[in-house]
């Protein structure tokens, strides 16, 4: 490898070793040489300056100092070092791989209590059995505790883990406002004392343990839990009567220290809402410390007795009592955002027989509300989440532009693109969550799409216990945003003209340019799909387009032909097989024969943004289905109405009785194919399409619309017989038949008129008799030969499409017993109405057939 650099080793292993350092990595220089010398893949590449710079500072996000190693990877390549590039490239993947080992890294199975799993386990074993269990828990709980450490780190950016910034808590202990961590001893004795004089002792150090300072006399107790009621030690030289009514007022020092230590707890990536709490939580304690600094004053005139402390820190034990309480379900929980609104406003609604600890809830739970609903009041009114913390009950998950989307990334838009974090909407808002979210959606797309948002006038939302308050403002702005929207979308986009577009090609509205595409494109079509040429496709639609009415559509240049690999039968099944036991079958295309244009076209159409929001991905691909299904119909139709335009010179020939079987075959069959396209097109498709535009007047928001236009989709995907496997099945093979029947009257076509000119040669001609066993050159086969002849290949075609067609009706009359479908119940009528008539109509063409011909006179 070192055939590009021409270089000494002891310098590569000298740079090697920079980088290294610089990067804070424990891989060795030597290895690292050694990785390259046999690694032959290294030293020809050919990353660009540009990727390089992009490794580069991937590399320094897990540096340990990414301010030196961006600086020393400047200083080398201000150096021009060759072979830089590869260096960094080689260290992005050996980090790489390493985190991707260690994170895939098995685990181990723990070991047995016991070694024998055949060991009795007797008396003597307990103490050893509860040894091992009291170490496994107590490493259980360090493994949790390091788990919740190594998430706290990931939430934290790397660039704040690089500032240097002081542990105060660590370093300096006693700038807390909570008491020491260590124990401390009782330092002085009250023997001797008088009772009095214990009593001004005492008063003044409950004013200190008050406000977390640590006493002689009364000694805090150390916690094991950040949110344990901390304990206190009382000098048992103390009078009983005196410790009994201090013993009554420490609880108000243990809440308070619960309080001060949720406080410290909070750190700068705690979030917005916890920020909120504890600014409301540091009001509050600022009234407790005015109480404990008047009670000072008080103390010193020698007015204050420990009866009247009791007295004054009555009330205040009730409120301290009622913020520990919160802070340990919120700190206990580890909540954020909204969670922790959801407990505030518990909280203040179970306190409603207590008006002064309501009071309290209600003023922290007002506070704490501010930052989330103003991250609300912008959601609503102009479409947009700042939030930098997480704690919004929507999360926006876009990671690029929407320019550089994938195509069908606005079918996924109003799923994915927004999502509702159930765990973050508080309970005060629950009812109104998906108005929040739509309203917030429609807003934003009409930003995407270039247009101001002008906010309406409306107040400003504050929390309260009545929902109705900021309910109102939530519906006056949802009105607003749905209403703009609905209105970009139908009067700037003109989406009732993209859908009547849609209709006109892909559900053969527009009859003129169908008629006019399939002649001009008959002859590709009928090419297998890898003769076919796209770009012809492609200008023969053009073509159509101009010189039919569809010119005059303003959105016929968005039209473009697409060639599927696979039939519509496969595709469909593909779909309906989903979350089934048959999905596996059809993981990928089975082999099959080769498919034509006409078995794998259909159209494609180009729509922009906000209408891709309706006319996306999926709903193009409904339609690409139903069109399939109309044009093969259309193209059996066409190939039978051929095989009449053959017939029509076949009735002329003096032996047309041989005929009058294929006749009216061929007659059963367009009849039938004529009944299946009627029946889509004007039983199915047009009524559905009416009751969707109707429906689409009375919308008022694009969800509607949305839920309108999927309707109009599966209803018509349903009735047109596409979403039964069974019966999409029976139709096939129907159409197939015919489709045989006609490939096979195009074949035989050029031996009916040498059967007409050999028989009106006259009886002196010598030959074959061609008014039946001619018709076996078709199969290959001579007149005495083993081939079908002409009579019993179309009785054969006969009794397949029989079979095929009651088929059909079997199915449909099944699944209108099973859904009480009244559509399906007019195609088996209709079907079984043209079996009827043409048996009829079989008969009287025979009977019209076998009549004598009158004698021309002379």
């Amino acid at each position: 490898m070192f055939q590009n650099w021409i270089l000494p080793e002891k310098e590569m292993q000298s740079t090697i070793k920079e980088l290294l350092d610089a990067l804070g990595c424990n891989l060795e220089a030597d290895i690292v040489l050694e990785y390259l010398q046999n690694d032959p893949n290294y030293g020809n590449s050919n990353l660009s300056s540009k990727q390089v710079n992009e490794y580069a500072q991937r590399l320094a996000l897990k540096a340990s100092n990414s301010k030196a190693f961006l600086k020393k990877y400047e200083e080398m390549r201000n150096r021009s070092i060759d072979y830089l590039p590869d260096l960094i490239y080689l260290f992005y993947k050996l980090v790489h791989e390493d985190k991707k080992s260690r994170i895939s890294k098995p685990k181990v199975a723990p070991k047995p209590i016991l070694g024998d799993n055949k060991h009795q386990i007797t008396k003597e074993d307990l103490p050893q059995i509860k040894d091992k269990l009291l170490k496994a828990v107590d490493e259980s709980k360090k493994l949790v505790m390091k788990s919740f450490e190594e998430k706290e780190v990931k939430t934290v950016p790397n660039w704040y883990k690089n500032l240097d910034l002081p542990n105060w808590q660590k370093d300096h202990p006693a700038m807390s406002w909570d008491f020491p961590k260590e124990q401390l001893p009782l330092i002085s004795s009250l023997a001797g004392i008088p009772v009095l004089s214990q009593e001004n002792i005492i008063i003044d150090e409950l004013l200190y343990i008050f406000s977390g300072i640590p006493g002689n006399f009364i000694v805090h107790q150390p916690v094991k839990d950040t949110y344990d009621q901390r304990t206190f030690l009382i000098s048992d030289e103390l009078d009983d009567a005196l410790k009994q009514i201090v013993q009554q007022m420490l609880p108000l020092a243990s809440n308070y220290s619960i309080v001060r230590r949720f406080i410290e707890s909070c750190d700068m990536w705690s979030g917005q809402v916890l920020h909120a709490l504890v600014g409301a939580i540091e009001i509050l304690l600022k009234d407790y410390y005015t109480m404990v600094a008047q009670l000072e004053t008080e103390q010193m005139s020698s007015s204050l007795t420990l009866q009247k402390l009791w007295y004054f820190v009555l009330p205040t034990m009730h409120t301290m009592q009622v913020l520990a309480a919160i802070v340990t379900s919120i700190g206990k929980s580890e909540l954020r955002g909204g969670s922790v609104l959801t407990v505030l406003h518990e909280k203040t609604s179970t306190l409603t027989g207590d008006a002064r600890a309501q009071e309290i809830a209600l003023f922290l739970t007002e506070r704490a509300c501010r930052p989330y609903l103003n991250i609300l009041d912008q959601w609503i009114h102009k479409g947009t989440i700042v939030d930098p913390f997480q704690e919004f009950m929507i999360e926006d998950n876009e990671l690029v532009n929407k320019e550089e989307l994938p195509v069908d990334y606005s079918a996924d838009y109003w799923e994915k693109r927004y999502c509702v974090q159930r765990d973050r909407v508080p309970k005060f808002l629950e009812k109104s969550t998906d108005i929040i979210l739509r309203t917030g959606k429609y807003l934003n797309v009409i930003s995407q799409c270039g247009n101001s948002i002008a906010k309406p006038n409306t107040e400003e939302i504050k929390y309260s216990l009545r929902e109705q308050n900021y309910g109102a403002i939530i519906q006056k702005a949802y009105a607003f945003a749905s209403k703009s929207l609905l209105e970009l979308l139908l009067k700037e986009y003109d989406l009732m003209g993209r859908l009547k577009s849609v209709k006109n090609y892909f559900l053969m509205s527009q009859g003129d340019f169908i008629v006019q595409f399939m002649d001009a494109t008959e002859q590709e079509l009928s090419k297998k799909i890898d003769d076919i040429i796209p770009s012809k496709l492609e200008s023969l639609l053009g073509l159509c387009l101009r010189l039919s009415a569809a010119s005059h559509d303003p959105y016929n240049e968005d039209m473009r032909v697409e060639l599927l690999p696979y039939d519509l039968q496969f595709q469909m099944f593909k779909i309906l097989s989903i979350e089934t036991e048959e999905e596996n079958e059809y993981k990928q295309n089975k082999d099959c024969l080769p498919l034509t244009g006409i078995e794998t076209f259909s159209f494609g159409m180009e729509v922009k943004w906000p209408v891709s929001l309706i006319l996306n991905h999926k709903a193009i691909a409904c339609y690409q289905m139903i069109f399939r299904h109309l044009f093969f119909c259309k193209h059996v139709e066409r190939l039978l109405c051929r095989v009449w335009l053959y017939n029509k010179v076949v009735k002329r020939f003096s032996e047309a009785r041989l005929y009058a079987d294929a006749f009216a075959l061929r007659q059963r069959m367009l009849s039938c194919v004529q009944h299946l396209q009627y029946y889509m097109c004007v039983e199915v498709i047009e009524p559905s399409w009416c009751h969707l535009i109707q429906s689409l007047d009375k919308v008022n928001n694009v969800d509607e619309v949305l839920e309108r236009h999927n309707d109009f989709l599966e209803s018509c995907l349903g009735d047109c017989m596409l979403t039964s496997p069974q019966l999409l099945k029976a139709v096939t093979t129907l159409c197939l038949v015919c489709v045989q029947f006609c490939t096979f009257m195009q074949e035989m076509h050029k031996y009916f008129v040498d059967a007409e000119l050999n028989s009106m040669l006259g009886p002196t001609y010598d030959s074959t008799d061609y008014s039946e066993d001619t018709f076996y050159l078709y199969n290959g086969g001579t007149a005495s030969g083993s081939a079908d002849s002409f009579s019993q290949s179309v009785s054969r075609y006969g009794l397949r499409f029989t079979a095929a067609l009651l088929s059909v009706l079997a199915i449909i009359d099944q699944m209108a017993r099973d859904n009480n479908s009244n559509k399906l119940l007019n195609i088996s009528a209709r079907l079984n109405f043209n079996t009827y008539y043409v048996k009829q109509l079989e008969r009287f063409t025979e009977e019209k057939l076998l009549e004598p011909k009158p004698k021309k006179s002379s």
